[in-house]
């Protein structure tokens, strides 16, 4: 006489549970994986604005004054197909502007920085900005060179 296995056994429920929570432990480090990937973009991305304010810096230029990613495009300091408008790896937008109280400081934002991402960022940061800023609100995060 033939028996049938009606389930299945303690074992194979084990190993089934055992698999999924390594798939999903995989998935969560993934995830953490992707974060950082954009905050080391959005570093770069940073650093390369930067780097065109500070060549922005040349006669008639003395100052920061009309500085604007428009102004560093038709200068030849960023190429003509950089779009700021949601452009970063956070789906905001890039800006350059003068600093308000000093014309030879510039600021670059980043809109729509998730908190974790803006202290990142702040890290990276530290020693070679003059001024760090992050509006919890507008999720906007300044730098001031």
């Amino acid at each position: 006489m033939k028996t049938r296995n009606k389930g299945f056994s303690l074992m194979e429920l084990a190993i089934a549970v055992g698999l999924i929570a390594i798939l999903v432990g995989v998935v969560a480090a993934g995830g953490g994986m992707m974060g950082r990937v954009r905050v080391q973009r959005e570093t770069e991305a940073i650093d390369n604005l930067r780097l065109a304010s500070h060549n922005y810096l040349t006669p008639p230029n003395l100052t920061y004054s009309s500085i604007s990613i428009a102004a560093l495009k038709t200068e030849g300091l960023l190429p003509n197909n950089f779009d700021p408008s949601g452009a970063n790896g956070f789906g905001g937008d890039y800006a350059v502007s003068v600093n308000s109280s000093d014309n030879t400081r510039v600021d670059i934002s980043l809109a729509n920085v998730p908190s974790d991402a803006a202290t990142d960022l702040t890290h990276a940061f530290n020693a070679k900005a003059e001024a760090i800023s992050y509006d919890t609100v507008n999720k906007q995060w300044t730098a001031t060179f």
